[in-house]
C-alpha cells in the first residue's frame, strides 16, 4: 500500500509527502471518500423526500412538509443510532449525526406548532 492509501477502513487520515527545505516530511490529511461515508442511493431517497416536500410547501401543505420532514429527520438520527456503523447515512460521528438530526427534527415541528398555534 502506498502512503495515500488507507490502511483500514477506518482509518481518517492519509499521509502525503511535503518537501520542505530540502527534506521530505509526511503531513496528515482528513480521509475523505463516498464509500466510507454512506450510502449515495439511500441520500438520493433523502433528497427525493426534501423535493417532496419543497413541492408540498410550495403548493401550501406546509404542515405536511414540515411534518414528513421532521420525521424524516428523526428516523435518520434513530437509524444512525441503530445501525451505527453499517447505517447508510453517515456524516460524521454516530453521536453528532444522531443529536443534530433527532434535535432538529424536534426542533422543526415544535417551532412549526408554536407558530402554527400564534395564529
Amino acid at each position: 500500500m502506498s502512503a495515500y492509501e488507507p490502511h483500514s477502513h477506518t482509518e481518517t487520515h492519509r499521509t502525503e509527502p511535503l518537501e520542505e527545505s530540502g527534506k521530505i516530511q509526511m503531513r496528515r490529511h482528513p480521509f475523505v471518500s463516498e464509500s466510507h461515508e454512506g450510502s449515495p442511493a439511500f441520500e438520493w431517497i433523502v433528497l427525493g423526500v426534501v423535493a417532496c416536500c419543497t413541492l408540498l410547501a410550495v403548493l401550501r401543505h406546509q404542515m405536511a412538509a414540515t411534518i414528513i420532514i421532521s420525521v424524516a429527520a428523526i428516523v435518520l438520527g434513530l437509524l444512525r443510532i441503530i445501525l451505527r456503523q453499517r447505517s447508510p447515512w453517515k456524516v460524521r460521528s454516530v453521536g453528532f449525526d444522531a443529536f443534530i438530526s433527532i434535535c432538529w427534527g424536534i426542533g422543526l415541528l415544535s417551532t412549526f406548532f408554536s407558530v402554527w398555534l400564534l395564529l
